[in-house]
C-alpha cells in the first residue's frame, strides 16, 4: 500500500533530525472509527529523532470526523487531535505512519458525542426531535419497567 505516511529515513543520520508534515486520505483508515466517519484530509505532523539505531517518530494527527448524537440523532462534526509515537530500525530505510495513526484515532473516539450539551433528544412518544420544536408530549423520561420489589420473608421459625 503506497502512503504518504511512509517518511524516508536515509538523511535522518546527517541531519540529527526530519520534520514531518504530511497529509493522508481518510480511504486509508477505512476501519479506524466504529462509528462515525472520518470527513477531509488527516494532518500529521511531528519530528523523527535518531536513538541509537532506531528512529522515533513523535507528534499528532488531526482532523474532523461526524459522529451521530447519541441522543436526537443529529450528526455532528468535530474536530479532533490525537498523539501518534512510533519507532523503526534506521536501517530498514523508512518509517511508515499508517498504523499508527489509525490505532491513534481508533483510540481518540469518544464513547458518546452530543450535539451540545443541552440537547433534549427524542420524544419517547413520537420520535421527534425535541430541539427543533415541542411535539406537546409530557417529558416522561426513559421508561423503565416495573419490578416488584423484594420482600423480606417472615421467619419460619
Amino acid at each position: 500500500m503506497n502512503s504518504d505516511l511512509r517518511i524516508s529515513l536515509k538523511d535522518l543520520k546527517d541531519k540529527g533530525e526530519l520534520h514531518v508534515d504530511a497529509t493522508a486520505e481518510p480511504e486509508l483508515f477505512p476501519d479506524a472509527l466504529s462509528e462515525g466517519v472520518l470527513v477531509g484530509n488527516i494532518s500529521v505532523k511531528g519530528k523523527i529523532h535518531p536513538v541509537d539505531d532506531t528512529a522515533v517518530f513523535v507528534g499528532a494527527a488531526k482532523g474532523l470526523w461526524r459522529f451521530e448524537c447519541v441522543r436526537c440523532l443529529a450528526p455532528v462534526e468535530t474536530p479532533w487531535e490525537a498523539a501518534v509515537s512510533a519507532e523503526a530500525p534506521i536501517d530498514r530505510g523508512s518509517l511508515d505512519l499508517t498504523e499508527e495513526v489509525r490505532q491513534s484515532i481508533s483510540l481518540a473516539q469518544p464513547m458518546k458525542i452530543v450535539c451540545r450539551s443541552q440537547c433534549k433528544g427524542l420524544c419517547t412518544v413520537c420520535r421527534k426531535n425535541r430541539n427543533l420544536a415541542d411535539c406537546g408530549h409530557a417529558d416522561e423520561g426513559p421508561q423503565m419497567s416495573q419490578r416488584p420489589r423484594l420482600t423480606i420473608r417472615p421467619d419460619k421459625g
